[in-house]
């Protein structure tokens, strides 16, 4: 997983990119802490972020995993977004999140068309951060 800030129409958005990840969860569990720690110097409701999802290995760990990181990073984003593929499979899981976060991301099929509505209608316009994590 790799963590990054990226500049998105003169807006702040944070990577979080999963793709690609291997049946790690134990690789999955110190990212995500990671995620936590860097979320915890940032205001509630302020953070407009992406995960990339796609070609991920899901299974039951994975699941845990991310029930028990959701609620604590989860109350600093203002928007979110994933980029998944569509499956049926997937969005059962995904849809179980609702019970541990006020919000369900919104889902994209690329990378790019999540950027693009993270920024749109945003009202808190923020200078893009500079450093890539």
């Amino acid at each position: 997983m790799t963590l990054q800030w990226l500049n998105h129409a003169e807006h702040s958005i944070l990577l979080i990119d999963v793709s690609n990840l291997t049946n790690n969860h134990t690789k999955l569990t110190a990212e995500l802490d990671a995620l936590v720690a860097l979320l915890k110097d940032e205001p509630l409701k302020s953070v407009l972020a992406v995960a990339d999802l796609r070609n991920t290995y899901i299974n039951n760990n994975v699941v845990m995993t991310l029930i028990k990181h959701a609620p604590l990073a989860a109350p600093h984003f203002r928007k979110s977004a994933l980029v998944i593929e569509p499956n049926h499979a997937r969005n059962i899981i995904l849809n179980s999140l609702g019970q541990f976060v006020e919000q369900l991301p919104k889902r994209f099929d690329n990378l790019e068309d999540a950027k693009d509505w993270l920024v749109s209608q945003d009202k808190g316009k923020e200078p893009a951060k500079d450093a890539a994590l």
